[in-house]
């Protein structure tokens, strides 16, 4: 089924020479724990003589931040920046006969060291990479891979357009894309993956490829929720549409109304799924040492320029610590702000389940346990993100051929994202432990409720949670032959080059 893909790869004499496996990481700086005999150094130096002004040695490259501190502090060798998709093969080229290890960086939303920049190797930076250029009759928008959520809705809003885009600007469209894509626009139009015609992609032995329903259709199916297993997109090709002002609306609640706050949260899912797709809610709990209390907090959200909907009535009818805040305003304004960079350690866990309002009340006591376990270690701040997967963005999973992700349901599902941050290395193995502790009892708590779903989404999912065990066992096993057909050498597998996030290999 996948020969395809071997037709068009030119199968080149493995490199042995410096090939290493960098697992080790200094607590401090996160530098390998050996050297690649200068592989990577040789692959450097091309690339300043190819790109001058865009290639960074890490010793000096001081304009460079990122979203963790973590992936900051990450003692890589050099960072390139390529401009176009042809510069972008060659770098994969040199690299492949360097045999030097590397990573991708689009916006740099991950946790890890690999994730986005190569612990000892290059990092492939797309961030020059992120032009929106709409099409004449503007229903569709090739966007650049290294773009941001925020520059994309700048980049549409003075036609009148959206896309389906992230909730926070600062989020690249690559790594978003290709892991799914939640967005606040899901109801109406579904997850970002299931908006891509077509994908501009450099394959692992450097061929720029185009990917569609109609061209290599098992690659197509590959990258929609497959990740970072099959190659760098260069660019993509998403449907757009219209869209005006949208409202955005916050309120915070005492954690003595945090039961009938969830009962009315799933009666606003409801209503998402059917009765308006204009609807959108997501809420989060969150404890501050600073108070000493816990929070729910309410982002209501309506996707037209209508205040206050009657959807969010019986919610907001609930006893509050504050006024309704928010107003109506344009995606491209909601997402601008990108915030301060590389101030945080930052750890996600994911668990997504069918609706259950019990669950939802047993989590925030799991959520209660697992803060007391931390005694007296502070600075390290958890918070629980819930929202729903509405019934027409799983609807829209069918369509073209449908998706990796494995999600057949009728009705919605409930998704939860825990993510922890704290600023010192120090807290390091408290917030990891707090993490594992939080979602195993939480996973426990919902298979004894039998709503276990076992989706687990990719770009919210935490180092040992098996992602695509949870797509379902066919799907797994289509997107391990079809990474082995494009990818025989293993470049992009977790022994390979680019090691790092999730792989199927």
């Amino acid at each position: 089924m996948w020969s395809i893909y071997v037709a068009y790869l030119t199968v080149l004499p493995f490199a042995t020479a410096g090939v290493t496996a960098v697992n080790a990481i200094r607590s401090r700086d996160y530098a390998p724990s050996f050297s690649q005999e200068g592989s990577c150094q040789q692959a450097c130096e091309t690339f300043a003589s190819e790109y001058p002004g865009r290639l960074h040695y890490e010793d000096v490259d001081t304009n460079f931040t990122i979203w963790d501190q973590k992936q900051l502090q990450t003692v890589y060798v050099c960072r390139v920046e390529p401009e176009s998709a042809s510069e972008v093969s060659n770098i994969v080229q040199v690299l492949v006969d360097n045999w030097c290890r590397f990573a991708v960086k689009c916006g740099g939303h991950s946790r890890y060291p690999d994730d986005s920049v190569s612990v000892g190797g290059v990092t492939i930076d797309l961030g020059l990479i992120n032009s929106t250029v709409v099409s004449d009759d503007r229903t569709t928008a090739i966007v650049g891979g290294g773009a941001l959520t925020r520059q994309v809705f700048a980049a549409l809003d003075p036609y009148g357009l959206a896309y389906v885009g992230g909730r926070v600007g600062q989020v690249g469209m690559g790594g978003f894309t290709l892991g799914g894509g939640t967005s606040v626009l899901a109801a109406k139009y579904g997850w970002a993956l299931d908006s891509v015609l077509e994908y501009e992609i450099v394959l692992p032995n450097a061929t720029i490829a185009t990917v569609s329903e109609t061209q290599h259709p098992d690659l197509y199916y590959a990258l929609r929720g497959g990740g970072n297993n099959f190659g760098i997109v260069t660019s993509f090709n998403v449907t757009v549409f219209p869209q005006g002002q949208v409202y955005t609306g916050s309120r915070t609640f005492g954690d003595d109304q945090t039961d009938r706050f969830l009962e009315e949260a799933e009666k606003v899912f409801t209503i998402e799924d059917a009765e308006d797709t204009n609807v959108v809610l997501e809420y989060r709990y969150a404890y501050s040492a600073a108070q000493d209390r816990y929070t729910m907090s309410s982002t209501q959200r309506y996707a037209e320029p209508v205040s206050n909907p009657p959807a969010f009535d019986a919610m907001n009818a609930i006893p509050a610590l504050n006024n309704l805040s928010g107003g109506i305003t344009s995606l491209a304004a909601s997402t601008s702000f990108s915030g301060p960079l590389g101030r945080t350690r930052n750890i996600f866990a994911s668990l997504t389940h069918y609706p259950s309002v019990e669950l939802g009340k047993r989590a925030i006591l799991i959520f209660k346990d697992n803060v007391l376990s931390l005694g007296n270690v502070t600075g390290v701040n958890p918070e629980l993100i819930t929202y729903s997967i509405p019934a027409a963005a799983i609807e829209n999973m069918r369509a073209r051929g449908g998706n990796a992700l494995g999600i057949d349901v009728q009705g919605h599902l409930v998704i939860n994202l825990l993510s922890v941050s704290w600023s010192n290395s120090t807290n390091d193995g408290a917030a990891y432990s707090f993490a594992d502790r939080f979602i195993e009892d939480f996973r426990r708590a919902a298979e004894r409720l039998d709503v276990l779903h076992p989706f687990i989404y990719i770009n919210y999912a935490n180092k040992g949670q098996d992602v695509f065990s949870g797509y379902g066992e066919e799907n797994k096993k289509k997107l391990i032959a079809i990474q082995e057909s494009i990818d025989p050498r293993g470049v992009f597998t977790s022994s390979g080059l680019w090691p790092g996030f999730f792989k199927v290999r």
